[in-house]
Parts: structure tokens; C-alpha cells; sequence
């Protein structure tokens, strides 16, 4: 059991206030960790642990918003079949790129992402092939690099009109399909080291706790 510092006790802290958003509202447990957790560990190491995580935590998320899946399947399959693609070519970048760039790209491309769809940016968008197939690919490269994509699927999903078990039971299979193909592609190519499966011992008791009770 690694040794508890103030950097795990962090991390602990922030996992456990994204886990408790995550449960209200379903998606924000990377969105909100990752851009705190970078100040003190590279992606390399964040990510997987992260990955393992929301295995677990979107299945749940579907499993509670089941009665949403029927009505909105169709409409997300074009994203699950663009995000293969994406995940592949975003793993193999987070293995072969420097950590630095990485960081970098990360804080970059996500906080504008964030400030936008805090922003309420509205306009209606129809998840057709046309739409679906290349957001999904984006979105694949997008969370295999940085492990977030709660943003852009609300924005998607919120100038649709769905009501909010639809819009539940959306992103959380779409995020079931991105967390679970991106933990097999990151086994492949040798991402799964010891650094990150001591961040399971802040992860998981914060997660147990604040997914329930957001909730």
C-alpha cells in the first residue's frame, strides 16, 4: 500500500467531489480530476487509473438509467462505431508523445471545452452518420489522450432536446464503450504500470462513497 502524501490526499478529496457530481448528474468524474490531478502527476500515470474507474463507474450509471436506453440507442451507435478508430490512434499518441506535451494538450483543448458548455452554448444539432461517425472518432482521440469527454457529449446531447433519462442513458453508454475499448487499448500497448494502480487506493473508497450519494 503506497504511503499517503498530501498530493494523494488531493487527489482523494477531488475524486470524491467529482465522483458525487458524477452520480448527480452523469459524467464529470474525469472532467473535474484530471485538470486538478495533472499539477502533480503526468497522464501516463493518471490516465489508466482513471480508465479502470469509469469501467466500473458508467456501467452503473447505465444500469440506473436503463429505462432511457431503448429511445436512444440508435441515435448514439454512429458515435460508438466512430470512437474505435479514435481510441486506437489517441493510445498509441499518449504512449509516444512526451508527458509534457501531453499535459499540455490537455489543458489546451479541455478548458475551453468546459468553459463552453458552462456557458449553455445551444444550437439544435441532429446525431445523424454524418454527425455521429466523425464526432465519434474526435471524441475517441479526445478521451484516450486526456480521459474526458463529458463536455463535448453534453453539448451534443443537450441541443437535442432529449429529456434527462435519454440524455443519462446516452452518455452514459457512450461512455461505457469509450472506457472499457480504451482500457483494452491501453493494455495492449503496456500503459498499465504499478504507479498508477497505487492512485486506485484514493480512487475507489472516493468513488464507493460519492457516486451513491450524487445519486
Amino acid at each position: 500500500m503506497p504511503e499517503f502524501d498530501a498530493a494523494m490526499f488531493f487527489l482523494a478529496a477531488t475524486t470524491c467531489f467529482a465522483a458525487f457530481v458524477n452520480g448527480a448528474i452523469g459524467y464529470g468524474f474525469s472532467s473535474l480530476t484530471v485538470p486538478l490531478a495533472l499539477v502533480s502527476y503526468t497522464n501516463r500515470v493518471l490516465n489508466p487509473a482513471i480508465v479502470i474507474i469509469e469501467v466500473f463507474v458508467n456501467v452503473y450509471v447505465v444500469l440506473i438509467n436503463l429505462k432511457g436506453v431503448p429511445a436512444i440507442w440508435r441515435r448514439v451507435f454512429p458515435i460508438l462505431l466512430g470512437l474505435l478508430p479514435g481510441i486506437a490512434l489517441g493510445g498509441y499518441a499518449l504512449a509516444s508523445l512526451q508527458p509534457g506535451w501531453i499535459k499540455f494538450a490537455t489543458y489546451t483543448i479541455i478548458l475551453p471545452l468546459i468553459l463552453l458548455q458552462a456557458a449553455g452554448w445551444r444550437r439544435p444539432i441532429e446525431a445523424s452518420w454524418l454527425i455521429g461517425l466523425p464526432f465519434g472518432s474526435m471524441l475517441g482521440i479526445l478521451y484516450s489522450v486526456t480521459t474526458i469527454s463529458g463536455p463535448p457529449l453534453a453539448m451534443l446531447f443537450n441541443n437535442q432536446g432529449l429529456v434527462r433519462s435519454e440524455f443519462r442513458a446516452g452518455l452514459a453508454l457512450v461512455r461505457v464503450v469509450e472506457s472499457s475499448v480504451t482500457a483494452f487499448v491501453y493494455y495492449k500497448l503496456g500503459l498499465f504500470i504499478s504507479e498508477s494502480g497505487s492512485l486506485l487506493y484514493a480512487f475507489i473508497p472516493s468513488v464507493v462513497l460519492g457516486i451513491p450519494l450524487g445519486s
